[in-house]
């Protein structure tokens, strides 16, 4: 599967997550519990998400969050902060907004992928 690791940053708080590169999913998406460690309050969030497809009626909200890839300079990504613990869900790096910033290639033949930034970022 293609799993990479992910720094994420908010607030002086980082954590290392393996994510699941998904180029079928919508959005990036980050469990409950990954959130409360990098401090996000679930009371306090404002910007709510309608969910779809495996995560039809989850409450979500918008959240962005600082996030280093390998070796490649820190972004900021979007993610859909899904009331669901990293027991049930995977962190998900999807097409908004990972798959704007990062070029990702399968090969599926020798069973590897590969990232690279674009070259304008």
């Amino acid at each position: 599967m293609p799993v990479v690791n992910v720094c994420l940053t908010h607030q002086e708080r980082a954590i290392s997550v393996p994510a699941l590169v998904d180029s079928g999913a919508a959005l990036n998406i980050l469990p409950f519990d990954h959130g409360l460690r990098l401090g996000f309050k679930w009371e306090a969030q404002r910007l709510k998400l309608p969910m779809g497809g495996l995560f039809k009626g989850v409450e979500a909200y918008a959240v962005l969050v600082k996030s280093t890839i390998e070796r490649f300079a820190s972004i900021d990504l979007a993610f859909a902060w899904v009331n669901q613990s990293s027991k049930e869900i995977r962190t998900l790096l999807g097409q908004i907004n990972f798959f704007k910033n990062f070029r990702v290639v399968f090969e599926s033949y020798n069973n590897t992928f590969k990232i690279s930034p674009y070259p304008n970022l």
